[in-house]
């Protein structure tokens, strides 16, 4: 079951997105079902009822990827909150006014073997900075990755 976040009279389903990142400055996307051939994400998903993010992160991963993570997952301290229109709400049959992520760098191996869940991602695969900010399909997905990749230039990726 969803965890949702209660704020302002909103309901908000609560989320987490991975900047995935390897040793030389390369990041990994994911292009989940329903998007188009070129088209990519950040790995993640919904935060389920009695997880906290970090768990949640870290099973989306497992998941979505296959990889267990060992190390202690980085939050990073920007917010990615999207407020359905009420045509969008009325569309897809939605309860919830929209959504927010918790983001986290996650630092994997340049050659770490993934092993794709099917049912949800399509393909993942590792792009340079320049081909990523060009790869999101939504405008707010680029600028949060653009946010960030600001983030981590002030800590020395």
């Amino acid at each position: 079951m969803a965890a949702f976040l209660h704020e302002g009279g909103l309901k908000l389903r609560q989320k987490v997105r991975a900047v995935i990142v390897n040793a030389v400055g390369q990041f990994l996307l994911v292009r989940p079902h329903g998007y188009r051939e070129g088209e990519w994400s950040l790995a993640g998903g919904g935060v389920e009822s009695g997880e906290t993010p970090h768990q949640a992160m870290r099973r989306e991963i497992a998941e979505e990827l296959g990889v267990a993570l060992e190390e202690d997952l980085e939050q990073l301290p920007i917010g990615n909150r999207f407020i359905y229109t009420a045509e969008h709400k009325a569309r897809r049959g939605l309860d919830h006014d929209g959504q927010e992520a918790t983001m986290f760098v996650v630092r994997l191996p340049v050659d770490v073997p993934l092993s794709l869940q099917a049912e949800e991602i399509v393909e993942a695969r590792w792009f340079e900075r320049e081909e990523a900010l060009r790869a999101f399909p939504v405008k707010k997905q680029r600028e949060i990755f653009e946010q960030c990749l600001r983030k981590l230039a002030t800590e020395r990726l």
